[in-house]
């Protein structure tokens, strides 16, 4: 029965409006707690005081069939044991001694009540239930929706923070906590996000809309057509009902039998005709889909301003969440690890589906990795330099080193010790293993070879007599001429110097001659 009192039965009202609203009883709870509202309670054998409201009185009101205005009888079952104790243990709704719905008024319809039982059920789920939870105010924008493409199940939502903000991944761990198997999957929530937020504003588009009220035009002009059916249904019930009622009236009082005949059948037509009203009601509250053209014209212009609605940093996420459950059934991921990508397969409401591929980030690791490019970059520049050479040219070239991705390093540049750290982690051919298979020789040999001193081997590529090519920033190879090679002369009478002038001054004129 409703509560005579005003406050009482406004406060109630309130809460029942706040849990459809919020779809949680924890956060029906906190927007009590947020808006300062009192819940009234009736204490044994005192009046009605108001306190604060809990989550278990939240659920208790919730479960409660009476506010719903239904009679209910042996919900739970007491008995004693050996000891001469009491157990209570509740009975579930099939076995209660009796439940008679619309029994006396309610705060709630019976099928409403029904519909809050359903969602208490799904949230106290948690951890196990496959099903979409309520939206929460955390930034993954496929909380509840997003579906394991390896094993069926929920991901689980994880955030971590890093640099500064909050970031989600979605995780599958539910075979390794239970059974010790390895992961299955995880996987980073912001470019599935980034993919699935871009998705919906390419969807909400006025044409999506207008097709959208296209359709529903349709299915009303097939509910108006059954409701014409179900009124000729009420039209002949009440024709049987009035005749039963003219034969009643027209028998002879006296004829006691007869006349108890003709009222129970009247009494049935009655009962008929109420059934067949009751019957076009219900069915006409249940195909209410009526948009007036204020209505249309509003969801119309929502839809040209839904990407500044979506990507507004002041829109909570939790209304983004409620937005994306008009349009979204789920989404099912499927990690790719060695394409480094990760499969987004999803399904509308109303059996659309649609298929994505996002980037998948790259770990720490990866971040600071060295480009390939630059690998080969450095492969081919160490047949014709050092690695101190090496980095000054990548450096004018405007390559960075892979470290120049960290928080703070981005000034960060190629040094002769990173050149020689990349060239031994790719495994890259040294200079020296280079110059040798050219046929470079060490200075002993090249020494050996002219019949000279290992000094005079580095005084003769000095001046140009032979080229040195260097192997680092302290030791070279030599490369001996292939034809007229140096002799060892008294440099007294024939000065180095002019020696290596006329060498080169030879060399020009074959060049020219040629």
């Amino acid at each position: 029965m409703l509560d005579p009192d005003t406050q009482v039965r406004e406060t109630i009202i309130h809460f029942f409006e706040t849990f459809a609203r919020v779809g949680s009883a924890s956060q029906a709870v906190k927007t009590f707690r947020k808006e300062g509202l009192l819940f009234p309670s009736r204490l044994h054998n005192t009046g009605t005081v108001f306190r604060p409201l809990t989550v278990s009185t939240a659920q208790r009101v919730l479960s409660n069939p009476r506010y719903a205005g239904a009679y209910a009888y042996g919900r739970r079952h007491y008995r004693r044991t050996i000891d001469g104790k009491k157990t209570v243990r509740a009975r579930t709704s099939d076995d209660w001694l009796a439940c008679i719905p619309d029994a006396h008024p309610g705060y709630i319809s019976w099928e409403q009540h029904q519909e809050n039982l359903k969602i208490l059920k799904a949230n106290s789920h948690g951890y196990d239930a496959a099903r979409a939870s309520i939206p929460r105010e955390g930034p993954a924008l496929l909380q509840g929706r997003a579906v394991c493409g390896q094993c069926g199940r929920h991901f689980r939502v994880r955030y971590a923070a890093r640099r500064g903000r909050q970031e989600a991944w979605y995780i599958c761990d539910r075979a390794h906590t239970y059974r010790g198997e390895p992961l299955c999957q995880s996987i980073a929530g912001p470019p599935v996000d980034e993919a699935i937020g871009r998705l919906i504003a390419e969807q909400m588009t006025p044409a999506a809309v207008e097709l959208a009220l296209d359709v529903r035009k349709e299915i009303e002009a097939r509910h108006e057509e059954a409701d014409r059916l179900r009124r000729r249904a009420v039209e002949r019930a009440q024709i049987e009902a009035d005749l039963a009622q003219r034969r009643f009236m027209l028998v002879d009082p006296d004829n006691r039998l007869v006349a108890d005949t003709l009222e129970g059948e009247w009494n049935e037509k009655l009962r008929i005709l109420t059934k067949a009203r009751e019957d076009r009601e219900r069915a006409r509250e249940h195909d209410q889909f009526i948009l007036d053209e204020a209505v249309r014209e509003r969801l119309v212009a929502m839809t040209v301003y839904f990407n500044k609605l979506w990507v507004d940093p002041d829109t909570p996420n939790r209304e983004r969440k409620r937005l994306l459950a008009h349009i979204i059934e789920d989404v099912t991921l499927i990690k790719l690890p060695a394409e480094g990508t990760t499969k987004v397969h999803v399904r509308f409401k109303g059996g659309k589906t649609q298929t994505l591929t996002t980037l998948s980030p790259k770990s720490s690791a990866q971040q600071v990795k060295t480009q390939p490019g630059i690998v080969e970059l450095i492969d081919k520049l160490l047949d014709d330099h050092i690695y101190s050479e090496i980095a000054e040219l990548l450096n004018q070239q405007g390559y960075r080193p892979g470290e120049a991705a960290r928080r703070g390093r981005h000034n960060a540049r190629f040094t002769p010790l990173r050149v020689a750290y990349l060239v031994h982690q790719y495994k890259l051919r040294s200079r020296y293993d280079r110059l040798r298979e050219r046929g470079m020789l060490t200075k002993q040999e090249a020494a050996a070879r002219l019949n000279i001193h290992e000094h005079t081997v580095a005084r003769w590529a000095k001046h140009g007599l032979i080229t040195s090519h260097a192997y680092n920033g302290h030791y070279c190879l030599y490369e001996l001429p292939l034809s007229d090679l140096p002799q060892k002369q008294c440099s007294r009478w024939n000065r180095l110097v002019d020696r290596a002038a006329t060498r080169r001054q030879n060399a020009n004129q074959v060049k020219t001659l040629s």
